[in-house]
């Protein structure tokens, strides 16, 4: 990326990316309730497009008790259960499995969103310092949910990340989610019609965490940048390569999180 022209806009997810990662609130629950790891992922890949999940994501349903009543059923069903463990396990015999977990999804659900509303420490500076830099344009592209009416969640604190970006997607108010390739159409429209209809695809940089996000930008022809779980500052290191700033303090402790 380093040999490419500079872009001229920066495009960041926010979970996982700009904020702490939710995918750790759900390993971590995994853990304490003794569920083999990457269920529920699995689970709710497996329901794309059309879980639950999905339609909040897409602002189709409401975020109440129906929503985790399909949530939970979403992520107990037999068959789902029994698949994860043939592909994972070499499980075939059904009757050697153990009960589909009883799972509070409710509980998961705001572990998840607290865990996102966390600024973090190696992206979030960065993306201040790119701001401030004033050389490229700063968009987010962020799978969301909408929180019920009333909810403390809503209130926009000083220090949320949302307010670093000049246009932010929001998955849960255009109706549209990662990786569907519409998303990032409309991404890119709102992009040129702001700036101007001269930028290309490839004068983007997009942040993602996830693999299937990044494969539907790079069909776009979009340049990419990996963010793994738990290496933010690995991330950052390769946005100093393509922006030419210095993002990272060298005195910050390279802590793994």
């Amino acid at each position: 990326m380093a040999s490419q022209p500079r872009p001229k806009v920066l495009m960041f997810d926010i979970g996982g990316v700009c904020v702490l990662s939710p995918f750790q609130a759900i390993l971590d629950y995994e853990i304490q309730r003794g569920i083999p790891k990457g269920y529920i992922n699995y689970a709710l890949r497996a329901l794309t497009p059309n879980g639950a999940w999905h339609k909040l994501e897409r602002g189709e349903i409401p975020n109440d008790s129906n929503y985790f009543s399909m949530f939970k059923s979403d992520v107990e069903r037999p068959d789902i259960w029994a698949r994860f463990h043939r592909e994972r396990f070499n499980m075939t015999d059904s009757s050697m499995l153990a009960p589909v977990p009883d799972i509070d999804v409710e509980t998961l659900y705001w572990t998840m969103m607290s865990r996102s509303r966390i600024p973090d420490p190696y992206m979030y500076p960065a993306v201040l310092k790119l701001k401030a830099s004033g050389k490229y344009h700063m968009v987010a592209l962020s799978n969301t949910t909408v929180f019920p009416e009333g909810h403390e969640f809503n209130q926009v604190r000083p220090d949320d990340v949302t307010n670093a970006f000049e246009i932010f997607v929001s998955s849960a108010h255009v109706g549209m989610r990662k990786p569907d390739r519409n998303i990032y159409e409309y991404a890119l429209q709102l992009i040129r019609e702001r700036w101007g209809q001269d930028i290309r695809n490839e004068d983007v940089v997009f942040l993602d965490d996830i693999g299937e996000n990044l494969k539907t930008a790079k069909s776009l022809g979009l340049r990419t940048i990996r963010v793994i779980l738990g290496k933010t500052r690995d991330a950052v290191a390769e946005l100093e390569k393509a922006t030419g700033l210095t993002l990272l303090d060298d005195s910050e402790p390279k802590a793994r999180l």
